[in-house]
């Protein structure tokens, strides 16, 4: 499918009739070398690089530590059949991306894979080539019969096999309503309604309480600093004099 869909927008946008009017065509001009020059480089190393770092990166343990300039050392192995000691060489390249241990045999099945595994994507790549070629340069016509014989796999289609669809109704409608919810009840409610309920009424009630208690009257203040005595004496006499 992708090597269908990657030669149908290569054929609908370079081939066939023109789809722009006249005064779009009139407009369009090449690139300028400051945008090709780079591009040229990237598609050359798109198609080369892989070639030229293959046995460094992927190669044997000699290559790789000639690739990075670190001599084998040279250490003493038991040797299992007797108890003769047998000097073998270990690569001292670094672990990582492109180090094996010599019991792990993938790297090297993978290189060794049947013929038909390395030939299958080239065929998958000829056949959407053909398909593409015969849909929309050959028989231009025939999506439209495509899509009217089989309605339910033209909005299969269409809509990219649903993946969006279900993306949608499984993460994005969901996070929505979640974040809906937690702005509405959480946010508005319980935070807004905690700092409202503090600032609007706690404060004020407070405010008016010791409003209600500095009230100008001498007397008051008198009543007041007498108890303040009363406890501090209390405490006092309570607390043994300590």
């Amino acid at each position: 499918m992708t090597s269908f869909y990657s030669w149908r927008l290569m054929f609908m946008t370079f081939f066939g009739k023109a789809r722009g009017d006249k005064e779009i065509h009139e407009q369009a001009r090449e690139s300028p070398l400051v945008m090709l020059l780079p591009l040229g480089v990237l598609a050359m190393g798109a198609i080369f690089a892989g070639m030229l770092w293959l046995g460094p990166f992927f190669g044997d343990h000699d290559e790789i530590n000639r690739f990075f300039g670190l001599e084998p050392a040279q250490i003493e192995a038991s040797g299992q059949a007797d108890t003769d000691h047998i000097v073998a060489t270990v690569a001292t390249a670094p672990t990582g991306a492109i180090f094996s241990r010599p019991d792990n045999h993938l790297p090297d099945n993978a290189r060794h894979a049947p013929n038909w595994v390395k030939i299958l994507p080239f065929i998958a790549m000829v056949l959407g080539l053909v398909l593409a070629w015969w849909f929309y340069i050959i028989n231009p016509k025939w999506p439209a019969r495509f899509a009217k014989a089989l309605p339910w796999a033209y909005r299969f289609l269409l809509n990219e096999w649903y993946f969006e669809w279900l993306y949608d109704r499984i993460f994005v409608k969901p996070a929505i309503w979640l974040g809906e919810f937690l702005w509405e009840k959480g946010d508005g409610k319980v935070i807004d309604g905690a700092i409202n309920a503090i600032a609007l009424g706690l404060v004020p009630s407070l405010g008016k309480l010791a409003g209600r208690m500095q009230n100008g009257y001498i007397l008051t203040y008198a009543l007041a600093m007498l108890i303040g005595v009363v406890v501090l004496l209390g405490m006092v006499l309570l607390g043994g004099g300590r």
